[in-house]
């Protein structure tokens, strides 16, 4: 009885802290060669220590795909933290505080979820924030289902638009 208590309740604990261990790293122009090398999309999620809509995607959907192992070979997954102290490699290996790396994709909301090519180019429209979390798993597989697909045929069609930016967001032109 002790045992199955332990596999039911310290196991989960241990498998989401390794997940979260792999999520954020401080050399992002590795995971730019090994995108490259392998033929991957790059997700990177952009958050913040302290967003509640950050750590619900993690924990329900971030978390889970890295531990199936589903993911391994369509897409390459990273985290920056916006309001770290930590200066970071951004894709082509300068030293930055992640907010710069924020600013220069211009995220306004936390989580975004960024779908990038080797060269930090976006391929695929981004996801804001997290409106329904029971569908969220739907389009970010629909979403990581096209920036393989663009990555491996090196389709650089998708440009950003505003609307892409913006979202839905009432007042984001007064943000700034």
């Amino acid at each position: 009885m002790r045992n199955l208590l332990f596999i039911l309740f310290v196991v989960p604990l241990f498998s989401h802290a390794y997940a979260s261990d792999t999520l954020q790293r401080s050399d992002l122009s590795q995971l730019a060669a090994s995108a490259n090398q392998e033929k991957l999309p790059i997700l990177l999620i952009v958050s913040q220590h302290h967003c509640p809509f950050c750590v619900r995607l993690k924990e329900e959907i971030i978390y889970p795909m890295q531990l199936s192992g589903d993911y391994e070979d369509k897409v390459i997954i990273a985290e920056i933290l916006l309001d770290s102290t930590n200066t970071i490699l951004d894709l082509e290996g300068n030293s930055v505080m992640p907010g710069e790396i924020g600013n220069s994709y211009e995220v306004w909301v936390t989580p975004t979820l960024l779908f990038l090519d080797h060269t930090g180019r976006e391929i695929h429209k981004r996801m804001l924030g997290v409106n329904t979390i029971e569908m969220y798993s739907y389009y970010l597989d629909e979403s990581l289902a096209a920036a393989l697909k663009a990555v491996r045929k090196g389709d650089q069609s998708y440009v950003p638009t505003n609307k892409d930016i913006q979202g839905d967001a009432p007042g984001f032109d007064q943000l700034y």
